[in-house]
């Protein structure tokens, strides 16, 4: 590897770290910067090959199956399931409802526009049908918005983030297995193969690794041994059949819950996890976040910005408005207006969805534009919860001082 490739590496992580606190600041999305900073490196200044023979092109599927699997588990570990089931079940009807509607909405628009199959049409909608955990919860964590607001749209992106890579890869085993056969019982058969191997697998793996745990001191390499059991839990549940991701993100609630289950189950308290290793998983998911997002720049091309690519997106995302907007109406009449405006702006698309626009060409799927779509997408996602927040946070600031100025009178 040339010198100019080890630069490269340094700068990127330095971006990374840069578009982090940018955007604490600004509240300017860093998956904005990086994705433009692989689109600089790559296919605008050439500092990078990025031609269909190129390693970056050829190692694709490698670098996609490594994002998955970190980006499930940790969207696993992080998800508290008695926080959810406890206290905001009307923030899982919502998710469900915006990410159902807003799939079937696209999914009909680009049947239409395109004349794709509805399972293709459901594929780009599922890719595209949920908002990002990674960059809402940053966004949203130094605003002003009420505390229900915020419940609501981190617990939507941290679902969102298992249902788009869940229900998409379910699609692409209805295509590629099915064969476009589809009855009633053949996709119930592979809902059911797909997620019961998958969750037992997942159970079983995070049993496995807590009995190991506690029983073993492991001060010294616990997260490399942890990463090798899910790598193998990746690889074996796929080998029967099963989806790796469902299972990789089981394993992940065990572990990110045992301590509560053990707790609720007044057993001795259990610690599968150390807190170095915590501390680990952060800057490794960073990392892959970072060289990712950077990595979907470096894939684009000047030829994707087309007039074309370009109003199919805004078509999607109109949809989406549209959808969340519908259900909000419905289900959160008694939300203030700026609030409102919000839970409807806050919908970055990212990691998950990129991640996800690699797998069908990988298995075969070749869809005219796909990943151009999804990137767009995510691009134009990011611009509008960039400028929502912007807008109605602000708006809110300044209407507590007004009022506040009111009583002073």
């Amino acid at each position: 590897m040339a010198a100019i490739e080890f630069l490269i590496i340094g700068v990127t992580i330095v971006m990374g770290f840069l578009a982090d606190k940018m955007f604490h600041k600004t509240k300017i999305s860093a998956v904005i910067i990086l994705i433009a900073f692989g689109f600089l490196l790559g296919p605008v200044f050439g500092l990078l090959d990025v031609s269909e023979e190129s390693v970056i092109k050829s190692i694709l599927p490698f670098i996609a199956s490594i994002a998955l699997i970190f980006l499930l588990f940790d969207g696993g570990f992080e998800f508290d399931i008695f926080r959810v089931a406890r206290e905001i079940p009307k923030s899982m009807l919502f998710t469900f409802l915006v990410f159902i509607l807003g799939t079937a909405f696209i999914s009909g628009f680009i049947v239409i526009s395109l004349g794709w199959g509805i399972m293709s049409g459901a594929l780009l909608g599922a890719v595209v049908g949920g908002s990002s955990g990674a960059v809402v919860i940053s966004l949203m964590e130094k605003t002003k918005f009420r505390k229900e607001t915020k419940s609501l749209v981190t617990v939507e992106s941290t679902l969102t983030d298992a249902l788009v890579i869940i229900t998409a890869v379910i699609i692409i085993q209805l295509i590629t297995e099915v064969a476009g056969n589809f009855t009633i019982g053949t996709i119930a058969g592979l809902f059911l193969s797909s997620f019961s191997n998958a969750i037992v697998l997942g159970i079983l793996a995070g049993m496995i690794w807590i009995i190991f745990s506690n029983k073993f001191e492991m001060a010294n390499y616990s997260y490399m041994l942890m990463l090798a059991l899910l790598f193998g839990l990746f690889a074996v549940t796929e080998e029967v059949g099963g989806s790796g991701g469902i299972a990789v993100f089981t394993f992940g609630i065990v572990l990110g819950n045992a301590k509560k289950m053990a707790k609720f189950a007044k057993l001795e308290s259990i610690n599968p996890v150390s807190r170095t290793s915590k501390l680990f998983q952060e800057e490794v998911t960073f990392f892959i976040r970072t060289f990712f997002f950077v990595y979907v720049g470096l894939l684009m091309s000047i030829s994707f910005f087309t007039i074309d690519v370009f109003l199919i997106s805004i078509g999607i995302i109109m949809l989406v408005l549209i959808a969340r907007w519908a259900i909000t109406r419905l289900l959160l009449p008694e939300l203030p207006g700026n609030d409102k405006h919000i839970v409807i702006a806050m919908m970055p698309r990212g990691l998950a969805a990129a991640v996800v626009a690699t797998l069908p060409i990988r298995s075969g799927i070749v869809l005219d534009n796909f990943q151009e779509y999804v990137f767009t997408v995510i691009l134009l996602t990011n611009i509008i919860a960039t400028i929502g927040i912007f807008l109605f946070d602000r708006n809110g600031e300044n209407g507590e001082k007004e009022k506040h100025h009111k009583e002073i009178k």
